[in-house]
């Protein structure tokens, strides 16, 4: 039988694809936490549409609404862009492991 890891290059690879694997979940659920609170503010603001603006308490309130769906904005990109690098990279690995190739082919 042919030894899959056996070069430390190989076992690194390994390492870094199973804390891949990891990740991902992580952050789709990151993700879907960050999209539920995007979705309450939505909610929020559409609640607060039929009250005075100029009232100081609503004004607050609309005001850290808006800096709220900024920040899930941001966010929601930034866990995109890291959810495409590692996906990105994963396949990278895929392609470049001589033992992920046998696990495929067998």
């Amino acid at each position: 039988m042919k030894l899959l890891l056996n070069t430390q290059e190989e076992r690194c690879r390994m390492e870094v694809y199973g804390e891949y694997l990891k990740k991902i979940p992580q952050l789709l659920s990151q993700l879907e936490a960050v999209e539920t609170m995007y979705q309450k503010a939505l909610m929020e603001e559409a609640m607060l549409a039929d009250k005075d603006p100029s009232d100081p308490s609503t004004a607050l309130y609309l005001d850290r609404l808006a800096r709220t769906k900024t920040q899930c904005l941001d966010r929601m990109a930034d866990i995109r862009n890291q959810l495409q690098l590692i996906f990105a990279l994963k396949g990278q690995i895929e392609k470049e492991s001589p033992a992920l190739a046998a696990f495929i082919t067998e």
